[in-house]
């Protein structure tokens, strides 16, 4: 039991901020743990949820993408472009745009892993590619109508459940799956931790990195389409608050920024803490300002602690600490 607490501390602390912001925001808040409410936040938090699925494997991969707001955006536009308001088209329509996902995270994985792009650069750049082509395309006038299957299934319920929830269920076991059970699980973390030490292991760090970013791709635009299910329309922009919360989840569920360590189990923490969050400031009366704020200082926070230095500062403390019990327990010669 000790040994699981201290493998997964990172993760049960993630938690346990989950349920202390829950119990501070319902206090300030009355009513905020009502059934009807309770739906409501699970469903915000699984398009933050679904979206940092695929940051989390680039991030435990030593990465990160800063693509995701506009594949995310681009699938939704081009999803409403395409069906018109109708559900038929979405037969092909959503595998179309998911396998076009995966193909934008795979060109990042293959400028990062093979020609060697840093990774900002690398997804920075995507990013700013697809906002202009979808721009051009537009004329800076998206199509304002989601198709109903794709509305129900972000806002839809099954009995009291909500079919997004149910959607989110299934990617968190199969991400859970990947991480724990597979050998590409084990290689992500080998890469994150040290690049150099993985390829001298015989781990092949190309594929597993483009296989990371060609999941973050995938979920980028899945979560893209339920976004525009649940607003009912496409717009420009609508990607743009979830690249700090995707990174921000990782960090708050237990994740190193810097790779290596983490996993998605804290993530779906992480996903819960940012949406209470935005329920908590105001009841506070604070302003989503305060919210970007708690984001910068998250990432921050998490960065230093991941960071050589501090590693070495906490050492120091460490054995500080221990000499001085030491010395404590000796007697007076």
């Amino acid at each position: 039991m000790t040994l699981f607490l201290a493998r997964h501390r990172a993760i049960l602390l993630a938690y346990l901020g989950m349920i202390v912001l829950l119990a501070l925001t319902s206090f300030f808040s009355p009513g905020f743990l009502a059934g009807s409410h309770l739906r409501t936040l699970t469903v915000l938090a699984a398009f933050i949820g679904i979206v940092a699925l695929g940051q989390t494997f680039v991030i435990i991969g030593g990465g990160i993408d800063l693509s995701l707001p506009w594949v995310l955006n681009c699938a939704a536009i081009l999803m409403t472009l395409i069906a018109k308001g109708q559900d038929g088209p979405l037969l092909w329509v959503i595998p179309l745009l998911l396998v076009a996902g995966a193909f934008i995270g795979a060109i990042n994985g293959i400028g990062i892993a093979v020609f060697g792009v840093p990774p900002i650069i690398m997804t920075l750049a995507v990013n700013v590619i697809l906002q202009g082509g979808i721009l051009v395309y537009t004329g800076g006038t998206p199509p304002a109508t989601a198709p109903q299957l794709v509305q129900f299934l972000a806002v839809g319920r099954i009995g009291p459940i909500p079919v997004v929830a149910v959607i989110w269920l299934i990617l968190a076991v199969a991400a859970s799956f990947l991480l724990s059970k597979t050998a590409f699980g084990r290689q992500l973390y080998a890469v994150g931790t040290s690049a150099a030490v993985a390829e001298f292991s015989g781990v092949p760090i190309v594929r597993t990195s483009v296989l990371a970013y060609t999941l973050s791709g995938f979920t980028a635009a899945l979560a893209g389409m339920l976004l525009t299910g649940y607003s009912a329309q496409a717009y420009l922009g609508m990607g743009d608050p979830y690249l700090f919360t995707s990174i921000a989840a990782v960090a708050i569920g237990g994740a190193s920024i810097l790779g290596g360590s983490g996993h998605y189990i804290g993530t779906i923490a992480g996903a819960f803490v940012l949406t209470i969050l935005t329920g908590l400031l105001p009841a506070l009366n604070l302003s989503n300002g305060a919210l970007l704020i708690v984001y910068g200082v998250v990432i921050l926070v998490t960065v230093s602690l991941a960071s050589e230095a501090f590693s070495d500062l906490a050492a120091a403390l460490r054995a500080v600490l221990r000499g001085g019990r030491a010395t404590a327990g000796k007697e007076p010669s």
